[in-house]
């Protein structure tokens, strides 16, 4: 009897184990997250936040829902650094949900939070489209999304890390781009982009480059001067082929090619030159002669 009951509770201690994730794992990757998001590391900053909230996830102790509500902040500021509004806005919503259901005295962070939130919505709603120190960021972002240009602004410091120019007309990358060889994150997205000028291998700098949603063929071989990315998506382009000097883009964590039209032959052998890269690409069904169907992803 003595040994079944000692079973028993060992069983219901892995049980508890299993319920309870390691939360003190997840605070020190979500800290660690945060560390990076004021180093302007944005890639590892998105990294270790996301994987200290994978981490928790199903806990239901107070500490527990306090660090999800924590990582969703810290996720909050990191997209407002970045300029990538909606996303900000997205996290910090959800924080302030789960510290409002928390957190019972009134000057809580649930206060704060709500603060952060309007400063949010003042920034923005604002005509300034380059994002001063005074209202929360260091002078090196600037987001110009959805405003229909064609040509890229004038007056951007040659100094700037972090561009957003998303949601606009551009049928190239403007030439003038290339002089800002500080950039670290450049969005590009939602354009109509045709093709990658061979001076982007003036961005040696850049850790991010999203080129997504794009009208792109081909992708050059100057993208491979780029030894400092970390992460590029060309999803959703119009690519039938791919350029295997990619090879040398040994720093990329992600590489998103979904949405486009290439061979599948052509991505596995990306995916064996690239070990350490997640490459993120569409489902390729293979016809078998008697018409069986596989699906490879």
């Amino acid at each position: 009897m003595k040994k079944i009951i000692f079973l028993l509770l060992i069983v219901l201690f892995a049980y508890s184990e299993a319920k309870n994730p390691d939360i003190n794992t997840a605070i020190r990757y979500i800290k660690l997250g945060n560390t990076y998001r004021e180093a302007k590391d944005f890639d590892n900053s998105a990294k270790y936040i996301s994987l200290g909230l994978k981490t928790i996830s199903g806990a239901e102790s107070f500490d527990a829902r306090y660090w999800t509500a924590a990582a969703y902040e810290y996720l909050g500021y990191l997209y407002r650094d970045m300029a990538m509004f909606a996303e900000s806005k997205s996290n910090f919503a959800k924080a302030l949900d789960i510290y409002k259901k928390i957190i019972r005295q009134e000057d809580g962070s649930q206060s704060a939070m709500l603060s952060v939130i309007n400063k949010l919505a003042e920034l923005n709603n604002s005509e300034l489209p380059l994002l001063k120190a005074s209202a929360g960021f260091d002078g090196e972002t600037a987001s110009y999304s959805g405003r229909k240009l064609k040509d890229l602004p004038t007056g951007l410091p040659q100094d700037i890390k972090n561009l957003v120019l998303k949601d606009n007309r551009f049928k190239s990358i403007p030439d003038n781009l290339m002089a800002l060889r500080g950039l670290e994150y450049l969005d590009l997205s939602d354009n109509r982009i045709k093709e990658i000028s061979p001076a982007i291998s003036n961005l040696t700098n850049l850790h991010y480059l999203d080129l997504s949603n794009n009208k792109i063929e081909e992708i050059p071989a100057s993208l491979s001067a780029l030894t400092n990315l970390r992460e590029l998506n060309l999803e959703s382009n119009k690519l039938k082929s791919l350029n295997f000097n990619l090879c040398a883009l040994k720093e990329l964590k992600i590489l998103n090619l979904r949405d486009n039209r290439l061979n599948f032959q052509e991505v596995l052998n990306l995916v064996k030159c690239l070990p350490n890269t997640n490459i993120l690409f569409d489902k390729y069904e293979k016809v078998e002669d008697d018409e069986d169907e596989e699906t490879i992803e």
